[in-house]
């Protein structure tokens, strides 16, 4: 792994030693790692947020189907989850579309995918978030972009229509109006 996608890393929190041991050897061990040598906090630009799985689990409990499988270990700033299952595979729970896409099988490539524009915006669903940023500026940690109507209620999935939001309540939001992911 190139620590050239962490050059722009923001430390949000640094992880409490109960939440490390915790969901040791229950997450990848280069997940582990990245919590021990730099904490809570986002990159590429705040796209990406590494998050405390004990934050999420509620929300993903509630709104996706595989979650009894699935610890989520990463959070998109367009309000999607990206899960770590049966100690495995790599998904992406894409809450703005109603859908989920497995990553990949293992992760120990994956922060190195991270420097492939093609993975963030193919894999990730990450395309409209630079153009978002130049027009509102970057979300804080604990906000994503929405949409506003949201997508499965009708609104165009246009820049125009992206707002700042709090990423768990916009969640738990489209979970209530929308049904959960299956």
């Amino acid at each position: 792994m190139s620590d050239k996608i962490f050059q722009d890393f923001v430390l949000e929190n640094q992880v409490p030693q109960e939440t490390a041991d915790k969901f040791a050897g229950k997450i990848p061990a280069e997940l582990a790692a990245i919590w021990q040598q730099y904490g809570f906090g986002t990159l590429l630009t705040g796209y990406l947020k590494i998050i405390n799985p004990d934050q999420f689990q509620d929300v993903l409990h509630t709104s996706y189907f595989r979650s009894r499988v699935a610890i989520p270990i990463l959070a998109t700033a367009m309000g999607d989850l990206i899960t770590w299952e049966e100690n495995r595979y790599v998904r992406l729970v894409n809450y703005r579309k109603g859908k989920f896409q497995g990553i990949s099988a293992g992760f120990e490539f994956f922060f190195s995918d991270l420097e492939d524009p093609q993975f963030l915006t193919k894999d990730l669903d990450a395309a409209p978030f630079l153009e978002a940023v130049r027009e509102y500026g970057a979300p804080k940690y604990d906000e994503c972009f929405g949409y506003v109507p949201l997508l499965a209620l009708g609104g165009a999935e246009k820049v125009e229509n992206l707002k700042k939001v709090q990423l768990l309540e916009h969640l738990r939001l489209i979970t209530e109006l929308v049904g959960p992911i299956e």
